[in-house]
């Protein structure tokens, strides 16, 4: 079963330290922070941060437990859900990579039925291992990572974070609605300029109608837990 939740707005953190409980049904969680939050990769310290600009600006500071580098979430700039699969449900894969593009897959068949206008070409999903670039380490959405949508300029539409415990996978997912360097540039101690960044982030801007894209969301994961997921490779196959 497909189970869907759309908490109250709360803190990011709050979102985060969200337990997941126990059972057999995928879950989906659309979230939406009460207030912007700058969020820490795994393996990343607050001192890659400007904590007084942060403070300033009334940004929250968070730290996840998946890895990759910064998010900054806002109900302005990002959609954010999460998507849990359990460890004994058939969508489930031990192959990461290739879990990761079926949620991106997902994310693909949402955004094809809204016809929304991405530029004149449709977007793409990235498959295959994960591809730096600069700044990937500190920004999330300056490299590439399986199962993330790009548009055909290169700027990520979709970025995937990916947290596994015995029991589930966890697939954090923010939809960039409003792409902002100078967030990124006022908020980070040393970080990159904005001629760095300007390009790796999609802006949908407000033409994009987010509860026709929740709705289709939905629709595109009932599909494709219908029709199953593709199997994980035989040992030694990529």
């Amino acid at each position: 079963m497909l189970r869907i939740e759309r908490p109250v707005a709360a803190s990011a953190a709050d979102f985060h330290a969200r337990e997941v409980p126990d059972g057999d049904d995928v879950r989906v969680w659309w979230f939406e922070p009460s207030s912007p939050a700058l969020i820490l990769g795994s393996t990343q310290s607050e001192d890659l941060l400007n904590l007084d600009r942060c403070r300033q600006r009334d940004v929250e500071v968070v730290k996840r437990r998946s890895g990759g580098g910064l998010v900054f979430v806002s109900s302005r700039h990002t959609l954010w859900v999460d998507v849990i699969v359990p460890r004994n449900h058939p969508a489930w894969r031990v192959d990461v990579g290739r879990a990761s593009e079926w949620i991106g897959e997902v994310w693909l068949a949402a955004l094809t039925r809204l016809s929304f206008d991405f530029g004149g070409r449709p977007p793409s999903i990235h498959r295959g291992a994960q591809e730096t670039t600069t700044w990937s380490k500190l920004i999330c959405f300056a490299g590439r990572g399986p199962g993330e949508i790009f548009d055909h300029r290169g700027r990520k539409v979709v970025g995937i974070s990916q947290r596994r415990t015995r029991s589930w996978a966890r697939f954090q997912c923010a939809l960039s609605l409003r792409w902002e360097p100078s967030v990124f540039v006022d908020l980070i101690s040393g970080g990159p300029e904005v001629a760095d960044i300007e390009h790796m982030g999609f802006d949908a801007g407000a033409d994009l109608d987010v509860e026709r894209l929740r709705d289709s969301f939905t629709a595109a994961l009932e599909h494709a837990l219908s029709v199953g997921v593709p199997s994980d490779p035989p040992d030694g196959d990529s």
